[in-house]
């Protein structure tokens, strides 16, 4: 199947044919496989893993929220950010975290908690991607 994934500033991968996705959608994980029936759903925070085709193994990239769809043609994303290991550094992930953390201890607007929620939640993922998979 082909897989698409975009963001408002860049495309990530265009038209790649992959086995398998396992996608951090907003109800739970989604495993999306050939064949798969079609589908409109949004994605949370987390990572994202795919098989490239005849790969073995899963490339992850870090996704900050979007869309995800299925259809007949392939899978297509549209993320809010998408980063690969390779694009992340640690220290600027642990920085944005803290950043986040102190100022969700401040009192905040219901509009500026959430905001800062997805800023945490989107560090808190780019440090698994970090841990996880980097070659550091």
């Amino acid at each position: 199947m082909l897989f698409t994934l975009v963001t408002p500033e860049k495309k990530i991968i265009t038209e790649m044919e992959v086995d398998e996705i396992l996608a951090p959608g907003s109800k739970g994980q989604l495993d999306i496989l050939p064949g798969h029936s079609p589908l409109v759903t949004t994605l949370a925070t987390g990572i994202l893993k795919y098989k490239q085709k005849g790969q073995s193994k899963y490339n992850p990239i870090s996704l900050s929220w979007g869309y995800l769809e299925v259809t007949p043609q392939g899978v297509s994303v549209l993320a809010e950010t998408a980063e690969t290991p390779e694009e992340l550094e640690k220290e600027r992930a642990e920085e944005a975290l803290a950043r986040a953390q102190i100022k969700l201890k401040e009192g905040l607007t219901v509009g500026d908690i959430m905001k800062y929620q997805r800023k945490k939640q989107r560090a808190q993922s780019r440090l698994e991607l970090i841990k996880s998979y980097s070659k550091n």
